[in-house]
């Protein structure tokens, strides 16, 4: 199922490449681009406070905790990972939705540049 949902995504992406509009691309792009940075970046603050909130919680060494968040989820009990994940996973969702919105404005700005 979940590689079948990447597999579509990755289908819709292309055909948003293959758009024949270069505004439409453009607009596409940067909208996709700006969800991403405010929805994406809004849930990591929030990821990036649960988590140190859990980390306290179970009295854990937080110490680095900051340069290496992924690596505490191991540390993290039941309600921790239940509190923390759902976040790491739409800010993560978000930094996609950036990056596809990167390539759509990349292309986008490519064709115009290429047209003349």
């Amino acid at each position: 199922m979940f590689e079948g949902a990447i597999a579509a995504l990755v289908l819709f992406y292309l055909l948003l490449l293959a758009m024949p509009g270069i505004a439409w691309q453009f607009v596409l792009g940067a909208l996709a681009a700006s969800l991403g940075l405010i929805g994406g970046g809004a849930a990591g603050l929030i990821y990036h406070l649960a988590l140190h909130k859990a980390l306290l919680r179970l009295k854990g060494h937080t110490r680095g905790w900051l340069w290496s968040p992924v690596s505490r989820h191991a540390d993290l009990d039941e309600v921790g990972r239940r509190a923390v994940l759902p976040w790491f996973r739409l800010g993560a969702a978000g930094f996609v939705l950036c990056l596809a919105g990167i390539g759509l404005l990349a292309v986008a700005v490519l064709r115009a540049w290429l047209a003349g």
